[in-house]
């Protein structure tokens, strides 16, 4: 107890010091003297992160304060050891002030503007930063995974999924997503082999599981708010409401036979709706026994093959993406698997089902062949997979996207003319922000715009997803 009472008043002393010592302290303070002065938050900015007007070359955001009244002037400096300085005196000052600067030939792909109130008693603000994004030319200025198209939440994901494909349709596990328009805000989109409501995805053996397994099936939306995600207004279903096969796939797991019926690419043509797609023997080398075309005439209810449509193992267009501008349907095409070329023809779109009518691109004598796949050229000479393509009516581009294994991700390139030259390739998404990523299949919606919408896949977990990338044309500075 003796101890106990003798801490209490070592410590009560201790506090009565501390105490005296603060009061001794302000006791000195001069007559006048200011307290220490604490930097304020001045200035606050509609917008921080700035991008040069194309043709002014200026970048600009409203600035607001909160104490405008005590402010001489505000400084303006850049980031990274530039000397530029500027000054805003209060004069020009107004409660909504609309602050710009013009890029200079000399500065930076990426610096800071940092803006200062100096205050009339003399303090200073703390800094505002403003980003400025100086690059010029054609880039890829963001990348995000929109959300889900298909398929159960898994970990911790935080983006939408809308659809609840599992629930819904049974379709737990699928892959692809080829997207076309149908008509006017009507879309269709064929997914790859898929799997029922008892999928489950397993990072130690990725990739399909499950049962209830169809070579494909389709869905319907009518979905125009994409940044959101991608809403499914249907799918083409059996009497159970499942999600059904349209294109038929056999199952024949021998390695030597009809495995299974994979989409590659569709389109509405001549007023009717066509699928392309791949049958194949054996997924080891990507082993085909043909690739055709399957046709709706009633807006995707029910479909059948076109016998006319037949292209063999070694076609150049056993898998292919289609486009139609300026009367004619472009088709591109590669050998069925990643490995190889792309190729490139067109039809009419009343000779869809003609093959002896479609002309193949031969550069060499620069010219369209008709009837004659072998004179096809290479387009797009390196490993193309699951390629698509667009024509991008603001950006007067032709933007191609595909699948390269040997770069891991989703590249782009651009072209003014389909049939070339091609840009370098951009890269979309990189595979070590999204592992086992493949597949790119462009929304008809990318054909305007900024914005290019595309459906990825990802091995595992196995399952679709909506990406957006946002397009810029700064055109030379």
């Amino acid at each position: 107890m003796l101890q106990q009472y003798t801490m209490s008043v070592k410590e009560s002393t201790l506090h009565a010091v501390i105490a005296c010592f603060l009061c001794l302290l302000i006791a000195c303070k001069k007559d006048g003297e200011k307290d220490v002065f604490v930097p304020a938050d001045e200035l606050i900015a509609a917008q921080t992160v700035l991008i040069p007007d194309k043709q002014t070359k200026k970048v600009s955001t409203a600035l607001s304060f909160k104490n405008l009244d005590a402010i001489d002037y505000i400084s303006v400096a850049k980031s990274g050891g530039n000397s530029y300085s500027a000054k805003i005196s209060r004069g020009e000052l107004a409660s909504s002030y609309t602050f710009d600067y013009t890029i200079q030939a000399t500065d930076p792909q990426s610096f800071k503007l940092l803006l200062k109130a100096h205050y009339k008693d003399g303090n200073i603000s703390n800094t505002l930063a403003l980003d400025v994004d100086n690059r010029w030319g054609f880039f890829v200025r963001s990348m995000q995974r929109v959300s889900r198209v298909t398929g159960k939440p898994i970990g911790s994901e935080s983006f939408p999924n809308p659809n609840n494909t599992a629930g819904k349709w049974n379709v737990g596990g699928t892959d692809l997503g080829i997207v076309w328009e149908m008509e006017s805000n009507k879309y269709g989109i064929f997914f790859g082999d898929t799997f029922g409501q008892d999928f489950a995805p397993n990072a130690a053996n990725p990739g399909p599981n499950g049962g209830s397994w169809r070579s494909n099936v389709l869905a319907f939306s009518n979905d125009s708010q994409l940044d959101d995600g991608l809403t499914f207004s249907s799918m083409a279903t059996d009497n159970a409401g499942n999600a059904r096969e349209i294109v038929p796939g056999g199952k024949d797991q021998s390695g030597n036979g009809n495995l299974t019926s994979i989409p590659s690419a569709a389109i509405r043509a001549n007023g009717a709706d066509y699928v392309h797609y791949f049958n194949i023997r054996n997924w080891t080398g990507w082993i085909t026994n043909h690739s055709g075309l399957y046709k709706s005439v009633d807006n995707g209810e029910t479909w059948k093959k076109c016998e006319t449509v037949l292209f063999s193992a070694n076609s150049n267009f056993g898998m292919a993406g289609y486009f139609k501008k300026d009367g004619y349907v472009y088709m591109m095409g590669t050998h069925a698997g990643r490995n190889n070329p792309a190729y490139l023809a067109r039809f009419k779109e009343a000779d869809i089902e003609n093959p002896t009518l479609y002309e193949y691109w031969n550069s060499a004598g620069n010219q369209w062949i008709t009837g004659n796949e072998s004179a096809a050229s290479i387009l797009i000479n390196e490993k193309v997979g699951e390629l698509s393509f667009v024509y991008n009516t603001k950006h007067k581009k032709w933007i191609l996207t595909y699948f390269s294994e040997d770069r891991y991700n989703i590249t782009m390139r651009t072209a003014e003319n389909i049939t070339g030259p091609w840009s370098r390739p951009y890269e979309l998404a990189a595979g070590t922000a999204y592992p086992q990523l493949y597949g790119s299949y462009l929304h008809p919606m990318s054909a305007t715009g900024d914005n290019l919408y595309f459906l990825m896949s990802m091995w595992m977990p196995y399952n679709v997803f909506l990406m957006k990338a946002e397009l810029a044309d700064m055109g030379d500075f």
